[in-house]
């Protein structure tokens, strides 16, 4: 069968073909239809987790496809910060995966989601149930938070992983309000910061995180946005390149996940 993974760590991921795994006891087989780019995806490739161990080579990478990572990180991170009905919440990175299924989620449960986005994807963003919008560069985002909050938000989920952004955007949250980042976007006087609950954010709970998601995405409550379809033959690493630049280049992108698509 086809897959994209690393011969070694620090290589560019390449389509490859390797061994049809065969299940053992309690295992099955599953075939894929698309993957999706995480950032855990980058950080093996590049060896960055290598101290972790447990690697055998070649190494095919994907955690997922473009739903069950970013969708119950989205669940959990809204149960964490524990916004109520009609609070307030603010979504750094709200066209990644985990910032699409944020807005949806927290919409579906009556919470005012404002988010960040370019002009070019402002109305995107607002489809998926964002309240309000603030565009980037338009005024610095402390003062809009103010103006759009005046008494200050429930809880602000940093899906970036700026601590120069979330350290400027931390005085917004009320007093006993929540800010939590799933990219380790937290300074240390954040984190010992008494006047609010900050942390970072790790997936926990998991299956009953997608027995949530499972039951949403079923009932078309919530929905995997696709930024953008690639075939896997003929230019192999071109998704994780694309996924790699926008995130060194700190760049706008169409809202969602990159997937690569069949690999049988």
């Amino acid at each position: 069968m086809r897959a994209i993974g690393i011969a070694h760590f620090g290589e560019t991921p390449a389509l490859r073909e390797v061994p049809v795994p065969e299940p053992g006891g309690g295992e099955v087989r599953v075939a894929i239809e698309a993957a999706s780019i995480n950032p855990l995806d980058l950080a093996i490739a590049s060896g960055a987790l290598a101290a972790l161990g447990g690697y055998r080579f070649p190494l095919t990478l994907g955690m997922d496809g473009a739903l069950p990572t970013a969708g119950m990180t989205a669940l959990g991170a809204i149960d964490v910060m524990g916004v109520p009905e009609g609070g307030t919440l603010v979504v750094l990175g709200a066209t990644g995966g985990v910032g699409t299924f944020t807005i949806q989620a927290a919409a579906a449960r009556g919470i005012r989601v404002i988010a960040t986005a370019s002009a070019r994807l402002a109305e995107e963003v607002r489809r998926l149930g964002a309240t309000e919008i603030v565009v980037r560069g338009a005024e610095p985002l402390d003062e809009a938070l103010r103006r759009l909050a005046p008494e200050g938000v429930d809880a602000i989920l940093d899906a970036v992983g700026d601590r120069s952004l979330t350290s400027s955007v931390a005085g917004a949250v009320r007093d006993g309000g929540a800010l939590l980042s799933i990219g380790s976007g937290l300074e240390e006087r954040l984190l010992a910061d008494e006047r609010i609950r900050a942390a970072d954010y790790r997936l926990d709970r998991k299956p009953e995180r997608l027995a949530e998601l499972t039951a949403l995405v079923t009932a078309g409550t919530i929905r995997p946005v696709i930024g953008a379809r690639l075939p896997p033959g003929g230019g192999t690493a071109r998704p994780h390149r694309r996924y790699q630049g926008h995130r060194n280049a700190r760049q706008d992108r169409p809202p969602g996940a990159l997937t690569s698509g069949r690999c049988r």
